[in-house]
Formats: C-alpha cells, structure tokens, sequence
C-alpha cells in the first residue's frame, strides 16, 4: 500500500499583492469567496468577462454596495 499523501493547501495572497496589481480592497474578499485565493489562480482567468459576472453577482447575492464592474476593467487589472 502507498502512503497517503496530504495535498498541500494553496498559499493565500496577502491583500497587499492584490491591491499592488490594482484591485480595490473592497474586492479583494469577495475573490477570495469565489476561490481566487491567491493571485496565480486569478491569472489563470481565461475569459475576464465570466469573472466580472460572477463577481457582480456575488455582491448581488450579498447585497454589497461595491461599484459594478465591466470585463474591460477585470481584464486590465487580471493581465497585469
């Protein structure tokens, strides 16, 4: 039999690294809710767009008065 192996929990991003690439803080837990834990998952975005949805609709869900957000704006801060 192998040994079990633990999976290594993914490192998360200080607040400060996120807000260095030009995300508001105010956004910053909400990524982290959707599971953008640290910045190399939010680089892997494929399509801005879905993330700009989802993140519109968490704050929504939750009633956040946050400003909205366009995929414009989620894909220069992503790309970055």
């Amino acid at each position: 039999m192998k040994p079990e192996t633990k999976a290594k929990a993914p490192s998360m991003s200080k607040p400060e690294e996120y807000e260095a690439i030009g995300i508001p803080s105010e956004w910053i837990k909400p990524l982290q809710k959707l599971g953008y834990t640290n910045l190399d998952k939010l680089k892997e975005v494929e399509k801005p767009g879905n993330l700009a949805n989802d993140l519109n609709a968490y704050k929504k869900k939750n009633k956040l008065d946050l400003p909205g957000l366009s995929p414009e704006g989620v894909s220069d801060r992503i790309k970055k």
